[in-house]
């Protein structure tokens, strides 16, 4: 179970990073996933040096959003923030207890994996929007072809879009301008739908940490999930 700090204590823990680590250091990494013993001590949210190390017990798990992508450590270790990584080549790269991070990647070619700006037609929530953006329709599974209807509840305006058999993605509807607020999405013929709420967010696109802080900020699990998904292996670097 992830160990999640209410928003009075990261504020505080944010706080507490910048006095001691001084604002040059503040923003390189954030903590997107924590797990363990450690996750009492840098939860989820909070704000490191990429300079900095970890020292992780058994069984803990860190996950880190980085400017030049996703770090995972997994105990016990002592771990570099900005420290060599392995990059599996086709699955999970491991070494036991040996102190090594995982890789997060798709198993088997028909398993696909969103980006953060593709909207899951079944799953509801908040969505974080940013004009630089452009959005998508994505579905897990494209065993079937399907009739997906978009409608934004402000003014009951509605469009619809087909996915063919083997179609993951589709262009969000062209005439269906994306604002603030909600919007609903249902599956011709299927009970399946979801109601999600737009966020506008004012936030640099190509600053990955900063939109990573946002998506958490706003609650837009989803989308952070998708940024963080197929993370780096972290090695050990000693005592």
């Amino acid at each position: 179970m992830f160990f999640k700090a209410n928003r009075s204590t990261l504020y505080a823990i944010m706080g507490l990073a910048l006095a001691s680590t001084g604002s040059a250091a503040l923003a390189d990494v954030l903590v997107t996933r924590s797990s363990g013993t450690i996750a009492r001590e840098i939860p989820r949210g909070t704000r490191l040096s990429d300079t900095q190390a970890l020292r992780l017990s058994a069984g803990d798990r860190v996950t880190v959003l980085t400017s030049s992508g996703t770090r995972q450590f997994n105990g016990p270790g002592r771990f570099r923030i900005n420290g060599p990584v392995r990059v599996a080549s086709g699955g999970v790269t491991t070494r036991g207890n040996n102190g090594t991070a995982r890789t997060g990647v798709s198993r088997g070619t028909d398993i696909v994996i969103r980006t953060p700006w593709q909207v899951n037609i079944i799953e509801g929530g908040p969505f974080c929007v940013v004009d630089s953006q452009p959005l998508e329709l994505w579905r897990g599974n494209a065993s079937i072809d399907a009739e997906v209807t978009v409608t934004r509840v402000a003014d009951g305006e509605s469009m619809t879009v087909s996915m063919a058999e083997g179609e993951h993605t589709q262009s969000w509807p062209a005439g269906l301008a994306v604002t603030g607020g909600t919007y609903t999405v249902a599956i011709q013929g299927s009970t399946a739908h979801a109601q999600m709420e737009f966020v506008p967010l004012s936030v640099d696109a190509d600053d990955s940490v900063a939109v990573g802080q946002a998506l958490l900020s706003n609650e837009c699990d989803g989308q952070l999930d998708a940024m963080t998904v197929r993370p780096q292996v972290a090695l050990t670097s000693g005592n």
